[in-house]
């Protein structure tokens, strides 16, 4: 009796070592497990291998959890002879894991008379991550080291996922911080690149942001006018400029539009059509202003184009009845005036000479009418080989007289072996006709001079008409090509004589150019091309 309870003692010692060496073990790996990553595969095989001789059990699986919410489960299993198998399992297909899924708590369930199968839940944060199985064939075995290694393991699993989260949470941020840059880079490009001025103020007038357009009109970088005062950065004033209606839109919230004209230089102007907008926030309040500035200049000059065509159309009806009831009165007078000429003796000077400006004074009538015909109608131009020294000449023949009585003295130096020009003879000197009158005008009362000057130059001709008179101002040298355009006093000049020159000189292929200096003098040069 005594020796039967000796050996009891002694296997209950021994059952008790091999116990607390289990629990050793266990705390060992309970230790390693809370600092492994337990979402990998490789891990996760460990871990039941492990589970495996720390339990002493035939096999250990985990069944987890399909995160996506599908009605599935991940089986992972290590048998006792290190085979590692994978498989995704309908939860159908396991009553058990899903009776502990549901439950929470540990199960087992008797597979055979010697081997018993335990079932702990996964339960971490309070969310249940999955199952963990081990086949025992173990009388006694030791349930709460299998639940404490459930329990480290569901809450590494939770922690992997959390990490897992929080890396993808990041790779989106990172993602979506990317798509952002690329569309500030892409409406900084268009904001840019935009043809029209564009920046946007506050109530305040500061500047809160200006593209390269408009910076470039005012001299300076963007960044150098970012946080300034529009009125005082753009246009260099102490208070709002004239006539703007940025306050109106901050305060209304309306869009306004106005036109104004903007010197850039002392002989440069541009037309700008100003345009704001307001910039609501998300409490639909008003918090900024968006400005557009459109250069508009060729737009308004191609409206006044349109304007001066219909203006010109009518002058070409009443000039086409005007004309016969000029020209025949002047034709009258003319030929009279001939007659009278031939009848006079050449030693009567004074009756001849009222007699010449009589004649004069109709042809100058009749070239106003022509140069109105001009405009109504294309005339026919007959172009032959032209010699433009010979009508340069026949030209001055006709304004001698003139130049004399103005104490105007003239020159004209021609270029020798000047090559002819295909051209219409009357057409041009109609051209040295008006240049020379409007020299002439120009030096008004006092002593002057006009020098005509011919040469070829390349494949062209060049006339130079140069005057020592008053010049043109900067403002209105853009204009004097136009119809009705006139420099002159009132009732001094029609506008017509630069503007037939103009197109007189265009429909031989050529240009008409002008340089002037105020107080200085006037030089047109006329290009003509041989071909």
């Amino acid at each position: 009796m005594a020796s039967t309870f000796l050996h009891t003692q002694q296997d209950t010692v021994a059952d008790h070592n091999i116990k607390g060496e289990k629990n050793h073990a266990g705390i060992r790996f309970l230790v390693k497990l809370s600092a492994v990553d337990a979402g990998i595969d490789e891990v996760q095989s460990w871990i039941l291998e492990e589970t495996i001789k720390i339990l002493d059990v035939k096999s250990a699986s985990l069944f987890l959890c399909d995160e996506s919410g599908d009605h599935k489960l991940t089986k992972k299993m290590r048998s006792e002879g290190g085979q590692w198998t994978s498989q995704v399992i309908s939860m159908d297909e396991s009553s058990e894991v899903v009776e502990a899924i549901q439950t929470r708590s540990q199960l087992i369930f008797q597979v055979t008379p010697g081997s018993r199968i335990f079932y702990t839940p996964l339960v971490a944060d309070g969310e249940t991550l999955g199952v963990m199985a081990v086949e025992s064939e173990q009388k006694k075995f030791d349930s709460d080291l299998l639940a404490a290694i459930g329990e480290s393991l569901a809450h590494n699993m939770a922690k992997s996922k959390q990490a897992r989260q929080a890396q993808e949470t990041i790779q989106a941020m990172q993602t979506f911080q990317g798509q952002l840059l690329n569309s500030r880079d892409t409406l900084r490009a268009l904001f840019d690149s935009s043809p029209t001025s564009i920046y946007i103020v506050d109530p305040g007038y500061k500047l809160i942001a200006i593209n390269i357009k408009r910076a470039d009109l005012a001299g300076r970088s963007p960044q150098d006018l970012v946080g300034k005062q529009c009125f005082s950065a753009l246009y260099q004033r102490g208070t709002p400029c004239p006539g703007c209606l940025v306050e109106e839109t901050l305060q209304t919230g309306s869009t306004t539009r106005r036109i104004e004209r903007r010197w850039f230089s002392k002989a440069s102007a541009i037309e700008l059509e100003i345009s704001t907008f307001p910039i609501w926030d998300n409490d639909r309040q008003i918090v900024q202003a968006f400005l557009f500035e459109e250069d508009v200049t060729e737009r308004q000059q191609l409206q006044a184009s349109l304007a001066q065509s219909e203006k010109l159309a009518a002058v070409g009806q009443l000039a086409a009845g005007v004309a016969h009831e000029i020209n025949n009165p002047l034709t009258t007078i003319l030929a009279n005036a001939q007659l009278l000429e031939r009848s006079l003796p050449a030693q009567d000077t004074d009756q001849l000479e009222m007699v010449g400006l009589i004649i004069q004074a109709s042809d100058r009538a009749s070239q106003a009418v022509r140069d109105l015909l001009d405009f109504a109608r294309r005339e026919r131009y007959e172009l032959a080989p032209t010699d433009i020294n010979e009508t340069i000449q026949r030209t001055l023949a006709l304004i001698g007289h003139e130049l004399g009585s103005r104490s105007i003295s003239l020159q004209f130096d021609p270029a020798m072996d000047l090559p002819l020009v295909n051209a219409s003879q009357d057409h041009l000197q109609g051209v040295w006709l008006n240049l020379l009158i409007n020299a002439i005008d120009a030096i008004d009362q006092g002593p002057g001079k006009i020098s005509i000057r011919t040469q070829k130059t390349g494949d062209a001709v060049q006339v130079l008409v140069s005057d020592s008179g008053q010049g043109i101002p900067p403002e209105k040298i853009s204009r004097i090509f136009e119809p009705f355009y006139t420099t002159k006093e009132p009732g001094h000049g029609t506008g017509l004589g630069l503007s037939v020159c103009h197109q007189i000189v265009t429909r031989h292929g050529g240009q008409l150019l002008v340089s002037s200096q105020k107080d200085e003098g006037t030089t047109f040069t006329v290009i003509l091309p041989l071909t």
